[in-house]
């Protein structure tokens, strides 16, 4: 709000205007005494939070990784178990290779003590210790309906409060925010124990704000928000113009630790990083299904973000990404430790000098030619980067990726003046160990479930296990479950078929119920096909069909693409296909030759399943198997026993996928 003084004939007459701030300031429509005042001090914050010795962080993280790749904790599993923390078979001890996960997950009694979090962040956001200080918050309550007076027991009503707060989820939850979700200092929202979806709706705001911790959180499908009147704060009610559809939006914010995040299809950046924003740790999340993954610095003339300082570690960058992971104006940025298994354009770039070190990261290469290069420098000519600081130490590069590096080796660095201990200056862990440092990478869950993304509509599934492996009916009609109906949240995979069409003009031999039937379900199959699979019959043979089934997402096959062959008789509906996977598998339930136990299927076997439903059924025996009716004895064994190893050969698998002929 600004005044303007005017003297007329002795009266003094006080004229009060608005002033309407463009863009720059971050979707602030009025920016008044309070924003002014957020604004100054964030800047001071961000001054404050730069640490002049960024070699002094590297080496500490690398130093911790190392304890915790080397050294084992013995312990019991929690009383509510995490998925995929695991016990050394026959020792008791824990297994969690990276030490953020190390530092917590193998204490039994993590749910009695969650603040202990907060000693385990490291790298630049090291400082962050969000709520420490404050009461456990329980948000009980998923609606978002008051944007000005939020409903107590909302998550909107929690962050908005004054003062530190430890927020926790009663139960897990979809939270459909209608605006952005103003973040206000010293919060932390942990979700451990808990699924919590941010989906569907607007995105997290972090603007003018110190010391907040977002761990173990869905942030999905994140559309813009139109604005209006939202209480950014306890005492102040501000109006905001339309947000950009970021998952998470940093706007000058400092000491900011995101841990556990599982992020997928939002409209602008994933998480975006600017004005001033610095001593930030992203770590452990996990990434899918979008354009621009992360933005660090969105101007050339914000030299404010000269003062950045961001860790990106144990990530995994997954499929269907295509760049920025991350982009970096100015700044220092530590990755370290990232599986970049997935990008179409390039991995990691920038312009404006930023300093860019990249130690003991995987990065494997897409098909395309052109698209090998991990780097890219943008708007910039080779004269002027060839003096950027970007390193590659340690970094385990796959099918043709390569690292162009630029600047002086260990040049980026100033001498610390007070130097970490030398036990600290050690090398990173390689690439080649990126696997098991992010095998836990995103959300975890409070136990084995197997849920895949979101696609807007939730189709629900029939399992019902017995002794044997059923085969599961897909229901489209019943949006509620009920006894013996597990819920899938199925992601949009797209247009994959690569397979030969027929339609109905095709000669496919002569006309038999099975053949009419088999062509009425490849009909259902191309006007409405299920998220995550593909089939179709081959040329001039609707008896014979191809198929492609994707790895359910938040699971060990998440990312695999696995190709199938169905034979069919002339006695279906009957009588169930011969089903065999082309793919090479490592499942309880499917045999070395990539064949399903046909026999407790055809047990169970029903006319009313279509291909459709098929399809489905397999892709959710993949991670639903039952160890009890093996096929594959060694992959039973290890399920039950090991799950860590499985996991670990289930990943092989999938990788495997990526390049089979």
């Amino acid at each position: 709000m600004a005044a303007t003084f005017l003297n007329i004939g002795g009266y003094t007459l006080v004229f009060l205007s608005v002033i309407l701030v463009p863009h720059v300031q971050a979707n602030v429509a009025i920016f008044d005494n309070y924003w002014t005042q957020r604004q100054g001090d964030a800047l001071k914050q961000t001054i404050a939070s730069y640490d002049p010795n960024p070699l002094n962080v590297t080496d500490h993280l690398n130093y911790h990784v190392a304890l915790a790749v080397d050294a084992t904790e013995s312990t019991n599993n929690t009383r509510r178990e995490l998925i995929g923390l695991e016990t050394q078979e026959g020792s008791g001890k824990c297994i969690a290779y990276n030490p953020i996960d190390k530092c917590w997950r193998c204490d039994p009694n993590w749910e009695e003590n969650r603040k202990k979090l907060v000693e385990c962040v490291l790298g630049f956001g090291r400082k962050t210790t969000g709520g420490k200080d404050g009461p456990i918050y329980v948000v009980n309550d998923s609606s978002d309906d008051d944007l000005v007076n939020p409903k107590p027991g909302t998550l909107r009503h929690a962050v908005t409060r004054d003062g530190p707060l430890w927020i926790i989820f009663a139960n897990s939850m979809v939270i459909k925010l209608q605006q952005e979700l103003m973040i206000t200092s010293n919060k932390t929202i942990d979700g451990r124990g808990a699924r919590v979806y941010i989906m569907e709706g607007a995105g997290l705001t972090l603007q003018f704000v110190n010391n907040v911790i977002i761990n173990n959180i869905y942030v999905k499908h994140i559309i813009p928000g139109n604005g209006g009147l939202i209480r950014d704060s306890e005492e102040h009610v501000g109006l905001r113009t339309k947000s950009d559809g970021d998952g998470i939006s940093l706007f000058g914010a400092t000491n900011v630790w995101i841990d556990h995040v599982s992020m997928t299809r939002c409209t602008d950046g994933m998480i975006d990083a600017i004005e001033g924003s610095t001593a930030v740790t992203i770590s452990n999340s996990h990434f899918t299904d979008h354009q621009e993954v992360m933005l660090f610095g969105a101007k050339d003339e914000h030299v404010i973000d000269k003062n950045m300082q961001i860790t990106v570690a144990f990530n995994h960058f997954g499929k269907r990404l295509e760049q920025r992971m991350p982009r970096c104006r100015f700044g220092t940025i530590h990755v370290v430790n990232n599986d970049y298994t997935h990008w179409e354009m390039y991995a990691i770039g920038g312009n404006m000098n930023p300093t860019i070190i990249s130690q003991g990261n995987r990065f494997i290469a897409p098909p395309n030619e052109q698209a090998k290069e991990v780097t890219k420098r943008e708007y910039t000519s080779y004269t002027d980067w060839k003096s950027w600081n970007w390193q590659s130490e340690g970094d385990y590069f796959l099918n043709g990726a390569y690292f162009v590096q630029s600047g002086r080796p260990n040049a980026w660095s100033p001498k610390p003046k007070n130097p970490v201990p030398s036990k600290f200056a050690i090398r990173p862990k390689p690439g080649t160990m990126v696997r098991e440092l992010t095998m836990d990478a995103g959300v975890l869950g409070c136990e084995p479930e197997c849920i895949y993304n979101e696609q807007f509509q939730i189709i629900i599934i029939f399992i019902r296990i017995h002794l044997h492996l059923v085969l599961s009916h897909v229901l489209a009609s019943d949006p509620k479950p009920k006894t013996g109906i597990v819920v899938f949240y199925v992601g949009q995979i797209g247009n994959f078929n690569r397979l030969t069409p027929v339609d109905g003009t095709s000669k496919v031999g002569m006309s038999t119920p099975a053949r009419k039937r088999l062509m009425r379900d490849f009909k259902r199959l191309q006007q409405d096909p299920p998220a995550g699979i593909s089939g179709a019959p081959q040329d001039n043979n609707i008896m014979l069909w191809n198929a492609v089934i994707f790895g359910p997402d938040d699971t060990p096959w998440d990312g695999g693409t696995f190709k199938l062959s169905l034979q069919f008789s002339e006695d279906y509906p009957n009588k169930p296909p011969t089903v065999r996977f082309v793919s090479r598998m490592f499942h309880p339930n499917i045999y070395a030759d990539g064949s399903i136990c046909l026999d407790i299927l055809q047990n169970q076997w029903s006319p009313i399943y279509d291909v459709a439903a098929i399809l489905t059924s397999i892709q959710s025996l993949l991670c639903d198997p039952n160890p009890n009716s093996p096929a594959n004895s060694e992959a039973a064994r290890m399920y039950s026993e090991s799950k860590r190893e499985y996991n670990r050969r289930v990943r092989d698998v999938v990788e495997q996928s990526w390049t089979a002929d």
